[in-house]
């Protein structure tokens, strides 16, 4: 069965499947109202992934179809959607498109039979966080990848980063401190997490490195062609330092940042940036 990979060089898999959809609806094969066939009939007649179907239904909808809770997915009058954007009004719908959860995200790429991630964040916590239910699919033999390579590009521990500090004592080293602890955690269980199914008939690479910045943005590239990119907001936060002391520091918060797909030359720029990043200054762990 396919796994969204590339068809011809050019058009992924759910790509195919939405474009096949789009014409049946345009050219009135599956007329407006009716409903399309169910997923599973879709996953047989294009033998694509369940994920590659909903992924082509989400690319669909608010302009050629519509999903209602409990019942299926129906076409949708597709020409009132053209002239709609046609005279530069939109949705709301369409405007939220954009964002997404990365649990949700991490889930369908490791739908896939090879698994890339690439990750720049600040302490791989919420990334860790988003795989450990897909191990567990994994070990418990509801998922069979063939393969999962991971690069992992972070904050580098001991730097004399700008971010976090304390509030109006920057020289202060007690935050970075307690950063440097969180890294190296979130990185240890990372890599023992995937490095563990290595030894499960699955074929891991794990590679970290470190930069001596404090990130302000958090991207992630799921198996070359989704990526998501999100923003750190620096807030005052009352935390606990490796001394027991508690203080009011000065910190770049991502756990509750939004994820914004993007398009393919969006994607193919941060792609360069990372690759830039992990090429030249990056150093490895």
């Amino acid at each position: 069965m396919s796994n969204d990979r590339t068809v011809g060089g050019a058009r992924r898999e759910y790509e195919r499947v939405a474009d096949a959809l789009r014409h049946e609806i345009e050219g009135g094969a599956i007329a407006v109202g009716e409903q399309l066939p169910t997923h599973a009939e879709l996953v047989d007649r294009f033998d694509v992934s369940r994920a590659t179907v909903q992924k082509a239904i989400k690319a669909l909808e608010g302009e050629y179809v519509e999903s209602v809770q409990g019942k299926g997915v129906f076409a949708r009058d597709w020409r009132k959607s053209v002239a709609a954007h046609a005279n530069g009004t939109t949705t709301e719908a369409a405007v939220g498109a954009g964002s997404v959860e990365l649990d949700d995200a991490i889930a369908e790429a490791f739908e896939a039979d090879d698994i890339t991630i690439d990750a720049y964040c600040l302490t791989a916590e919420s990334l860790n966080a988003a795989i450990v239910p897909q191990a567990r699919r994994i070990l418990r033999g509801e998922l069979e990848p063939s393969s999962i390579h991971v690069r992992l590009l972070l904050a580098r521990p001991g730097a004399h980063l700008a971010i976090p500090r304390i509030v109006g004592d920057p020289d202060d080293t007690r935050p970075l401190d307690r950063l440097s602890e969180l890294i190296e955690r979130h990185a240890f269980t990372l890599r023992n997490l995937l490095e563990d199914l290595g030894r499960r008939d699955v074929e891991v690479g794990v590679e970290v490195r470190t930069l001596p910045i404090t990130p302000v943005a958090k991207y992630y590239l799921l198996n070359r062609h989704q990526g998501l990119m999100g923003f750190y907001k620096v807030e005052a936060n009352t935390v606990d330092l490796p001394d027991g002391e508690s203080a009011r520091i000065h910190d770049v918060l991502g756990l509750g940042a939004r994820l914004y797909l993007q398009g393919p030359e969006q994607r193919a720029e941060c792609q360069q940036w990372f690759d830039s990043l992990w090429n030249t200054i990056a150093e490895s762990v």
